[in-house]
């Protein structure tokens, strides 16, 4: 009986075919992920490794895609694999797919506008959503804080210099929007404000230019007293508590599609910083980095986080390494099957797999030619093999590598956990790019746009203050988000500069209402005040019999008096601007004019 066992068990551990053995005799032994080539489940890891310690990363997250090199005659390893520097081993063939569609690429939360914004109808609701009276109100509060310190001391303090409420601060901010809509951000504030024809008279009817130039360089955001205290901690503490509140309320307001990017932003910004960057790429080069995570599609601003340099010991000592900061941005959309794309600066195998396992997040994202996951074969261009518009693909069991060769001595490479195959997007003609790359083009801009939407209608006006410049991009970026929003809910059509133009004007309307009923204001000003308020022009007054006023159209300064008053508009005139008819005339006249 035991011969009989033998036997059977000697029968079963035969070789099917001679291809099955080494060149010594012995047997080749399979170490190829069984997800990876037929059966898609995972193995134990390789008895080389006495503890996960000593395991490489790729082989935690990938069990038996590296093969011992005891084991491998390097014949079968270029057959069967490419190999990185590392020692990261590829596959050549794509893995068999068990299912239709994987449960990474299922997306388990709606899109859209969220229900804490679903309400919100007009322009200045939509864009209150980002800029809360909570928020503007913290803003106020230490703006008039600054103030009165400026005015401490005085004793008598001019009209421009008093403290604000909410209705001017609202006008302050909608006369931002108004000169973003005119691409005149950062123009000279006295064209805006000229009276002669050529400035826009929307200003000169909200506030004066000494007003408008008063309130921006008092702008606090935070507790001046306690600023040195918090800042040994913080590097942006001037700016953090609004900054923070700014960016929750962009998360709480919509949920993004199912394709977001990541990349950087650079405001402009030459003043001293601490952490200010320089980036020749970019057209402003020198300014303030922000890391966004946007909207691939719509291009709604999510999330954010301003590079702050290396911050002090304490709460607010981050790591700023690509890795860290891509884990930190993408905690609003962890676990929603959503698929992140970014460039080079931030893929990497470790990062790939690091959201596919702990986020359930597919990502794409172009490569480095230095990491040494990357097998040499995938950057040598000059071989005899790399043609033009050729390319080579690598896989893992949840990993895609691509390396494309758009033009001579040039190699583009991709990864993505998103891709498990070896597809060519037909559409791209004789350059038969793979289709991770022309999706990777189709999703890399969102930050981009956002940036461009931004710049278009830029509210920001030149500062030596960064928090300011700061502050200047958030209400760009509220104004960006807002018409998202309004888009959304009320299902119309309507241009972003038409937008900007209906939004500023409702933030000074409030402002203007009160300001009309001031009585040192010039008549003239508070009649053209009421026109653009839409508000009939105030009763003409009474005249009483041989009161004496001033003359309404001479020079304030040569005190005319007179007791005339044009039958028409009801100003007083002196004789020298009073023109005589006739009664024949004037009746001609009159009909004229009807």
């Amino acid at each position: 009986m035991n011969n009989q066992a033998e036997l059977i068990r000697q029968i079963l551990l035969e070789p099917d075919s001679e291809d099955d053995l080494l060149s010594d005799g012995s047997e080749l032994e399979d170490h190829v992920s069984a997800r990876s080539q037929d059966s898609g489940t995972e193995q134990d890891l390789s008895s080389d490794y006495d503890s996960e310690d000593d395991v490489p990363l790729s082989d935690l997250q990938f069990p038996n895609q590296r093969l011992p090199e005891e084991e491998q005659s390097d014949s079968q390893v270029t057959n069967l694999f490419f190999v990185g520097k590392d020692g990261t081993k590829w596959s050549k063939e794509p893995p068999v797919q068990q299912v239709r569609t994987r449960s990474e690429n299922i997306i388990r939360q709606t899109s859209g506008v969220s229900q804490v914004a679903k309400l919100a109808q007009s322009e200045l609701e939509c864009w209150s959503l980002f800029f809360p009276e909570s928020m503007l109100s913290i803003i106020l509060t230490h703006t008039n804080l600054q103030i009165r310190e400026r005015n401490t001391g005085c004793e008598s303090i001019p009209h421009f210099k008093k403290e604000i409420d909410m209705p001017e601060f609202k006008a302050f901010i909608g006369l931002l929007y108004i000169a973003g809509f005119y691409r005149s951000g950062r123009q000279n504030t006295v064209d805006l404000w000229a009276s002669d024809g050529t400035g826009v008279e929307i200003f000169r009817l909200t506030m004066s230019r000494q007003r408008f130039h008063y309130i921006q360089s008092c702008l606090r955001f935070d507790n001046k007293d306690t600023r040195d205290e918090r800042k040994l901690l913080d590097n942006i503490a001037p700016i953090r508590q609004v900054f923070e509140m700014f960016v929750e309320n962009c998360k709480q307001s919509y949920i993004p599609g199912e394709y977001v990017t990541i990349d950087e932003m650079l405001l402009a910004f030459r003043g001293r910083c601490k952490f200010r960057q320089y980036i020749p790429s970019k057209p402003a080069k020198y300014g303030v980095k922000i890391l966004a995570m946007v909207d691939a599609k719509k291009f709604y601003i999510l999330n954010l986080e301003i590079y702050a340099g290396k911050q002090p010991v304490g709460p607010f000592a981050v790591s700023n390494k690509p890795f860290d900061v891509v884990n930190r941005l993408v905690q609003p959309i962890s676990k929603t099957g959503r698929n992140v794309t970014f460039d080079n600066w931030f893929t990497s195998f470790e990062l790939v797999s690091h959201l596919l396992n702990e986020h359930k997040l597919t990502s794409v994202g172009t490569v480095r030619k230095n990491k040494r996951q990357i097998p040499k074969e995938f950057i040598n261009t000059r071989s005899r093999n790399a043609l033009i518009y050729s390319s080579k693909f690598g896989f893992q069991k949840d990993v895609t590598l691509v390396t494309h060769i758009p033009k001579k001595n040039k190699v583009v490479i991709l990864m993505s956990s998103l891709h498990h195959d070896a597809a060519i997007d037909e559409s791209t003609g004789e350059k038969r790019k793979p289709e991770i790359n022309t999706f990777y083009n189709s999703t890399k801009g969102g930050v981009d746009v956002a940036d461009e939407l931004s710049a278009t209608y830029d509210v920001s006006r030149n500062s030596r203050k960064w928090p300011l410049t700061v502050f200047y991009a958030m209400l760009n970026m509220a104004g960006i988000n807002a018409n998202i929003i309004h888009g959304s809910n009320t299902q119309a059509i309507q241009k972003r500069r038409n937008f900007i133009k209906t939004l500023g004007r409702m933030l000074v309307t409030e402002h203007l209402r009160a300001r009309k009923e001031i009585p040192q204001l010039p008549r003239q000003l508070r009649k053209r005040i009421r026109e653009f308020s839409g508000e009939p022009d105030e009763e003409p007054p009474i005249r009483v019999p041989g009161v004496r006023k001033r003359c309404q159209v001479c020079p304030y300064a040569r005190h005319r008096k007179t007791s005339n008053v044009c039958e028409d508009c009801h100003k007083y005139i002196c004789p020298e601007h009073t023109v005589s008819f006739c009664k024949d005339c004037a009746t001609t006249a009159e009909n004229n004019s009807v």
